[in-house]
């Protein structure tokens, strides 16, 4: 496959299904750690990119509500769908497609969508340096 056809493979488009066959089913996100408080809370995950402590792809999540503290540093653009992140003090904020949020690593969130959400993503998952 070229680099081409690579690029059209990972390419969503607004409204467009996408095909979970390429994508890795992850089963509930208690599995990464969340904890379930409303909802089926699944989730799959296709890996483009994963090296020194960089990993970047695509996540699909069902409707669920979760808390969750970040172990890794995160930059992600909604796709589709709809969630709220809402802070350890209360502060909640709404994200829509095309709207774009960073974490950093160690935030408790609760997250809650009540519909699928398709997130591109871009991870640091290293340990930080020990100065």
């Amino acid at each position: 496959m070229n680099a081409t056809e690579q690029l059209r493979q990972r390419k969503h488009s607004p409204g467009e299904e996408i095909d979970l066959s390429s994508f890795v089913a992850l089963g509930s996100l208690e599995n990464l750690g969340a904890t379930v408080l409303e909802g089926a809370a699944e989730g799959w995950v296709r890996i483009d990119f994963d090296s020194g402590g960089l990993r970047a792809g695509q996540f699909v999540s069902s409707p669920a509500k979760i808390q969750f503290t970040f172990p890794y540093t995160e930059h992600a653009t909604i796709l589709e769908g709809e969630v709220t992140f809402t802070d350890e003090h209360g502060r909640s904020e709404t994200y829509q497609p095309g709207d774009s949020y960073f974490i950093a690593r160690g935030q408790v969130m609760t997250c809650e969508c009540d519909a699928r959400v398709v997130k591109s993503f871009f991870n640091h998952t290293a340990s930080p340096a020990v100065v």
